[in-house]
């Protein structure tokens, strides 16, 4: 084993889209497909009709083995789960092997950096105030209608905190001040509450911390024993007569090797975002949910490789499967644009208001414009917006203002006004048929309009003729704004339910705008997959655990329900790695 070497992670702004691939795709490992069209036998949903999903069908084993490796723990797939397993089972007494399908000079991490937690050394020692976690647990239950697996959410909301100290361990007093914690302000509330969901302060800002830390984690287990394949896919877990999990087959350079783990195998291969069969087999609500012109695109998921293999030993599929983006459509995705998850006023294409567009936080705000008209959907708010920005909740796409400098924002307000027609657009990108230049007509300006280009106006009339809209749809856009108005001046919201602390109204002009068209089935990742107990151990058809099987991370379900969510920002890397942590030692004291 050679020395491995420190890399960036490979953040989500790095990563372009990637139309997901077709079940052909994940021949590689299989030597030859089963010929007689069965299936495994493990309980799961499957495609509407009588027919199977191609990917529920078992290849025929392999049994050309180059080279037969043996331990007590086998990790498959080296990401931020991985990680943690390999490093906890290590440390726990076992022998651990992993296998990585990338080479070792190809390794990075996905993720930007952040990690949300509650309760850990770190936070308390920054002066953010502990959370309950009885009260954090049953906030997460209600986001996911009880659907997440209580007991798993209970053991990460016990040791995510400890997870990540356990992560950071060699900090400097220099280097824990220089973390960000996101929207924290030192006296001011760390947690908020609207329309009966919570969230809380709690995200840290890691950078190059996270990729160090990850790294350090497969060092630590190489240091005890461990043994990292590089280059090598996992194609097959192995099984016993009696059905229990002993390994798995992955295909080499040189070959396929077996790898027996004598104690347990730990599936952490993320989701199956870039697998069109899987997706189409099991994203039914994005599925029902796009349009003619819609299609699911995944910009940094895996091929399901890693839940395939495990539903095919045994293991269930958890029904309810959710992702990041894809069910769901706001016209709000800071930084591309100005307001986040602030929750301002949206109208839809038809000139109408929709929602309570501060439904608890961002990625449940944002569910009923999946299913509004096709076409664009605007955000409007006024000059007062340093209010607005500060009673979002925390969580995803919120701005952080905790260092008080708007500044940033009002010099994007001030080009919109002066731009009148075209906006806050730059020259070059107001196009000859566009806003700007030659434009004649509202079409004309919506054609070269982008999410992030801001138009301003003192009139509501004239702001809605910037964005494009005509007729009985510009006549609508100005009554939804006046109305919104007659709300807000009584405090409340009779029409969607909106908290009263967020009825901000349009009262000070100049009025300002942006638009972005909706679309459906753009996903980040998957956040779902094998069904696991509390402990990480993957359920059976009668959800009775497959022995020796586990799975963590994205290859995992029970945590999220139908929708992914978040109380704190970057709480998915916070979960895989508390995940892995544990179910590395779980599989290591076996």
């Amino acid at each position: 084993m050679g020395e491995i070497s420190r890399r960036g992670f490979l953040s989500a702004a790095a990563v372009g889209a990637a139309t997901v691939m077709g079940a052909g795709a994940l021949s590689a490992c299989s030597p030859a497909s089963a010929t007689d069209g069965k299936t495994s036998e493990a309980s799961g949903s499957v495609s509407s009709g009588n027919q199977v999903s191609t990917w529920r069908q078992a290849p025929d084993p392999i049994t050309d083995i180059a080279e037969t490796y043996e331990c007590d723990v086998l990790v498959i797939g080296l990401g931020h789960a991985g990680c943690a397993a390999f490093r906890a089972a290590a440390e726990a007494g076992a022998k651990v092997c992993a296998l990585h399908e990338a080479k070792e000079d190809a390794l990075t991490f996905r993720g930007g950096g952040q990690i949300g937690h509650i309760n850990s050394a770190f936070l308390e020692g920054r002066g953010v105030p502990n959370v309950d976690v009885v009260e954090f647990m049953n906030d997460w239950q209600v986001r996911s209608n009880n659907r997440s697996n209580p007991g798993l959410v209970m053991n990460y909301a016990k040791n995510c905190g400890p997870c990540f100290d356990w992560l950071f361990p060699n900090l400097t007093d220099e280097q824990k001040e220089s973390i960000e914690i996101r929207s924290f302000i030192e006296g001011a509330p760390f947690k908020k509450e609207l329309s009966g969901v919570k969230t809380w302060v709690g995200t840290a800002m890691m950078g190059d911390y996270i990729n160090d830390a990850l790294m350090n984690c497969i060092e630590a287990g190489i240091d005890a024993g461990g043994k990292v394949y590089y280059g090598t896919k996992a194609c097959q877990l192995v099984t016993d007569d009696q059905g229990a999990v002993t390994g798995a087959v992955g295909e080499g350079p040189d070959g396929y090797v077996r790898v027996n783990a004598a104690k347990g195998v730990i599936v952490t291969t993320g989701g199956f975002g870039a697998n069109a069969d899987m997706c189409a087999d099991l994203l039914y609500e994005i599925n029902e949910r796009m349009g003619p012109d819609d299609e699911i695109t995944a910009m940094m998921d895996s091929d399901g490789t890693g839940i395939q293999m495990g539903y095919w030993a045994g293991g269930r599929i958890d029904p309810c499967i959710g992702t990041m983006d894809g069910a769901y459509w706001y016209p709000t995705d800071q930084p591309v644009d100005l307001l986040g998850a602030t929750a301002a006023l949206w109208i839809n294409a038809d000139g109408k208001r929709y929602s309570n567009e501060g439904f608890g936080s961002t990625e449940l705000q944002a569910m009923p414009g999946a299913w509004q008209p096709s076409g664009e959907i605007a955000t409007v708010f006024d000059s007062n917006v340093e209010e607005l920005i500060k009673a979002q909740p925390f969580g995803h796409m919120a701005i952080d203002y905790s260092s008080g400098d708007f500044s940033a924002i009002h010099a994007v307000m001030e080009k919109a006004y002066a731009g009148k027609e075209k906006g806050s657009a730059d020259d070059a990108d107001a196009k000859k048929d566009g806003a700007g230049g030659d434009a004649k007509t509202a079409d004309d300006i919506v054609g070269a309009m982008s999410a992030s280009t801001v138009f301003a106006a003192d009139d509501f009339k004239t702001l809605g003729t910037y964005l494009g809209y005509t007729g009985a749809a510009l006549d609508s856009f100005v009554e939804t704004i006046e109305h919104y108005n007659e709300l807000c001046a009584a405090g409340a919201d009779t029409d969607f339910g909106k908290d009263p602390s967020l009825m901000i109204g349009l009262t000070q002009p100049p009025y300002y705008g942006y638009k972005g068209t909706k679309k459906v089935g753009v996903i980040m990742v998957t956040c779902g997959g094998l069904l696991v107990d509390a402990e990480g151990r993957v359920l059976d058809e009668n959800y009775h655990p497959v022995s020796g099987l586990y799975a963590a991370g994205n290859a995992s379900g029970g945590r999220f329900g139908w929708q992914y969510f978040t109380s704190i920002a970057g709480q998915s890397l916070s979960m895989a790695e508390t995940m892995g942590m544990l179910t590395g030692r779980a599989a290591a004291q076996q």
